[in-house]
This record gives C-alpha cells, sequence and structure tokens, in this order.
C-alpha cells in the first residue's frame, strides 16, 4: 500500500480507468461475435470482425502519432468520447422501440475506434509518469487489475447480454461516463511537445517510419510477435487439439470435455494471477531483464508445448500452473523493457507501433492452425518450442545490441 501511495497521481487515476475500461470490452466484445452471426450470418461476421480489427489498427496507429504532436490527455478524451458515442448509439438501436444490427455494428466500430484511438496515449501516460524504478511495480499492478475487471466484465456479458443488452449499453454508457470525467477533470497532463507538428496522415507515416529505423525496438517487436504466436493459442490451435482429443472425465459431478477443460485453463490462470501476482512481482523485483524474460518466456513455452502433446485432465492442469507462472514471471518485465526503448519525445508513437503487435501475432497464430494439418500434434509442440527459443533469442539481442542516447542508463 505505501509504494501506491506513493505513485502519481496520474498513475492511481489510470488504475481505476484501465479497471472501467477492460470490464466495458471483456463484457461487450467477445459476446459481439454472437451478436453479429445471428443477424448477418457467420461468413458477413467474418468481414465484419476483419472490419473491426483493421480499423482499430489504423486508430491505434495514428492515435500513436496525435498523442505526441498534440498531448496525451486530449487523446484519450477524444477516444473515450468516441466510445461514448459509440455505447449511446448502440444503446438506442438495441432499446424497447427495436433491435437494428446495421446501425448497431456502425455504433460498435465507433466505439472500438474510439478505444484503440485513445491506447497509445494512455499507455504513453503511464510511462511519463512512472520511474525505471517503480515501473515493474506499476506494470504488475495494472496487469493484475486488468485480470480482475476481465472476470467481472465477462461475468457481466454472459449474465446480461442475451437477455438485458438494453440495460446492459446504458451501464456501459455510465461507466464510460465515468472515466470520462476521471480522465478530463483530474488527470494531469504528461507531455509537453516541444514543438507544434502535424497531425497529417503523412506526418504520422513519417513518424513510424522513423521508430522503424530504431533496430533495438525492431528486435523487441520481433520478439514479443514471436511470443504471441505462442501465448494466442487458447484461442487458436489448443482450442482445436483439446476439443478433438482431450478424453472426457467427470470432475465433482461435472463432466470435464474439451471446451470445458480450454475454459478451465483460463479459469486456473486468472485464479492463479490475482492472488500471487503481487507476490511473484516482489520475488523476481531484483531479476535482471534479461533473466526475468528467458526464465518467465521459457516457462510459458513449455506450458503450452506440453500442452500440445497432453489430452488428460490432471496432467493438462499441471500445465496450465506452469504456464501460469512464466505469465507472471515474464510481463512486468517485458512490459519495463518495452517502455525503456522508447524515445522520451515519441512515445505515442512507439506506443502505436506496439499496438500492431498483437493483431499481427493473432493472424500468425491462426495460420499455425492450418499448418498443424501437416505437422500434428508432436510437430505443433516442438514448433511453440522453437517460436518461444527465438522469442527469448530476440530480446536477448536486443538487450546486447548498442543502446540509444536516450537509454543509455536502462538497466538491463
Amino acid at each position: 500500500m505505501k509504494e501506491f501511495m506513493a505513485l502519481n497521481n496520474n498513475l492511481k487515476l489510470r488504475m481505476l480507468t484501465v479497471f472501467l475500461a477492460v470490464m466495458l470490452s471483456s463484457a461487450i466484445g467477445p459476446n459481439m461475435t454472437i451478436y453479429y452471426a445471428k443477424y448477418f450470418g457467420a461468413g458477413l461476421t467474418g468481414v465484419l470482425l476483419i472490419i473491426v480489427s483493421v480499423m482499430g489498427f489504423i486508430a491505434g496507429l495514428y492515435g500513436g502519432h496525435l498523442a505526441d504532436v498534440h498531448g496525451r490527455k486530449p487523446i484519450m478524451v477524444l477516444g473515450t468520447i468516441l466510445t461514448l458515442v459509440g455505447f449511446a448509439l448502440a444503446a438506442v438501436m438495441n432499446s424497447p422501440l427495436g433491435h437494428y444490427p446495421i446501425p448497431t455494428f456502425f455504433a460498435f466500430l465507433i466505439a472500438q475506434v474510439g478505444a484503440n484511438l485513445s491506447s497509445p496515449a494512455e499507455e504513453a501516460m503511464v510511462i511519463d509518469v512512472s520511474t525505471p524504478q517503480n515501473r515493474r511495480y506499476v506494470y504488475a499492478l495494472i496487469y493484475w487489475i486488468i485480470n480482475i475487471s476481465v472476470m467481472i466484465g465477462a461475468a457481466l456479458g454472459g449474465w446480461f447480454f442475451r437477455d438485458y443488452l438494453f440495460e446492459l449499453l446504458i451501464g456501459m454508457g455510465v461507466v464510460t461516463i465515468i472515466n470520462l470525467i476521471i480522465i478530463w477533470f483530474f488527470m494531469t497532463e504528461s507531455f509537453a511537445p516541444e514543438h507544434t507538428g502535424s497531425g497529417s496522415v503523412w506526418q504520422a507515416v513519417r513518424g513510424y517510419w522513423q521508430v522503424m529505423s530504431d533496430h533495438r525496438y525492431d528486435w523487441y517487436l520481433i520478439g514479443i510477435v514471436l511470443s504471441g504466436m505462442v501465448t494466442n493459442q487458447l484461442g487458436f490451435y489448443l482450442a482445436v487439439h483439446l476439443g478433438a482429443d482431450f478424453h472426457t472425465v467427470p470432475l465433482f459431478g461435472l463432466e470435464i470435455y474439451g471446451q470445458r477443460m480450454l475454459s478451465g485453463i483460463t479459469l486456473i490462470n486468472t485464479a492463479i494471477i490475482i492472488p500471487f501476482m503481487s507476490l511473484f512481482t516482489r520475488l523476481t523485483s531484483k531479476w535482471s531483464l534479461r533473466r526475468a524474460y528467458g526464465i518467465g518466456m521459457g516457462l510459458q513455452t513449455l506450458g503450452f508445448a506440453l500442452t500440445c502433446m497432453l489430452n488428460t485432465l490432471w496432467p493438462i492442469v499441471i500445465c496450465a500452473v506452469i504456464l501460469t507462472i512464466g505469465e507472471m514471471v515474464v510481463v512486468p518485465p517485458s512490459q519495463t523493457l518495452r517502455a525503456d526503448l522508447m524515445d522520451p519525445a515519441k512515445i505515442g508513437t512507439y506506443s502505436g507501433a506496439f499496438s500492431a503487435v498483437y493483431p499481427l501475432a493473432s493472424v500468425l497464430a491462426g495460420a499455425t492452425v492450418t499448418l498443424s494439418t501437416a505437422i500434428g500434434q508432436y510437430g505443433m509442440a516442438i514448433l511453440f518450442l522453437l517460436l518461444g527459443g527465438c522469442s527469448i533469442a530476440a530480446v536477448m539481442h536486443v538487450l546486447n545490441l548498442p543502446k540509444a542516447a536516450w537509454n543509455q542508463k536502462d538497466p538491463d
């Protein structure tokens, strides 16, 4: 508690806004696929989801540039207002007056664009007001809060989305208004641009070209993409593997089959992270970035690789524990390294570039499902080990490269 109270006020408020924003996305986002499939069919739903992803990706890139040109707070306010407009329109289009799926799609598209537009500015503000000394603690705390809010948001969505969508959207709108009030009236600007730049698309492209000329950051992004190809597999190959190969067993009067085992891994992950994240942060606080990333990513990779070869309950539970321990070890130092690599004058643009990592990793992770038909489960286990090893090698390479002038004092 003492360490929390010593944080910058913006960071304390950011913890609250993160909780509310992630709860929003967890309650609404996953259920929209079901909504679209109901009204548009599975084929068109895939196209709509691609449109949302692409528009969100573009908004994230542009939002990162704008955060460096105009400061963090204005972009956070703009993004939150767009999110509010999207939820308000969606509520009107799903009210007792009727359900209108096409306007609803555009409403959620607006909300998604708003959320992605403000995300790099929010990330940049965290870096602005944290220090190298407290950054691991800050990221560990944010990660812990995200896990709690995902659990609450998923429960709210699962309970209310189908039968009480209008009321849920009204509630989400109220939560967004609270977030907007916190940002507008209580947060202070953390970055004053040294010169007035242009918010044009061309200037944004130039900014990202400059970021891509930073080879340390390039190698870091490569490492995280490779990592994401492994850690995203719960939604891709492992879902297919468990659905087809898991041996159904009874447990406490409940039948555990493949889909439930997949959900069980997520539940085990959350159940461990919430009570033990702070403990692991303290235990590894003195570790170097090199050691923490190597051990943490190694454990995650091992857990996912072994799960590829298993089809019974308790061995998979053990693997879920292993990969969760690795996750708790690797996440704070990985995010700390990302902050250390950024040019302080271009943190928004760097954060925008990072926003491309997880969509790309998801696309590549999806491609491994097709590959699995050729190489089988043991081939997939070997592939995961190779991807995880290459991720560790890429990050180690980052730490061996000469440091730029703005991060000469960064610890490895």
